[in-house]
């Protein structure tokens, strides 16, 4: 019979096959005593954090973005808009 940390790897595994890397971090989070005696998990774990970060950073960074339309009248640039 697997423990609940244990259970919770497997699912963060599962959860990364399906490309699900909030479930993992999330599940990976709730086994974290299990990374003691298993680095793999630990490595894992760190790295869906990691790649987590970066999506969040990449989409916040695509929506905060400034687009500059250039107005053009007369064939000159007259004003930019953020």
């Amino acid at each position: 019979m697997l423990n609940e940390s244990e259970k919770a790897s497997y699912r963060a595994l599962l959860a990364l096959k399906d490309r699900d890397y909030r479930a993992a971090a999330g599940f990976f989070k709730a086994a974290e005593n299990q990374f003691t005696d298993n680095p793999e998990l630990h490595i894992l774990k760190e790295a869906t954090e990691l790649l987590l970060a970066v999506k969040d950073e990449i989409f916040e960074i695509e929506n905060d973005r400034i687009e500059i339309e250039e107005m053009l009248i007369n064939g000159k640039e007259t004003e930019f808009r953020g």
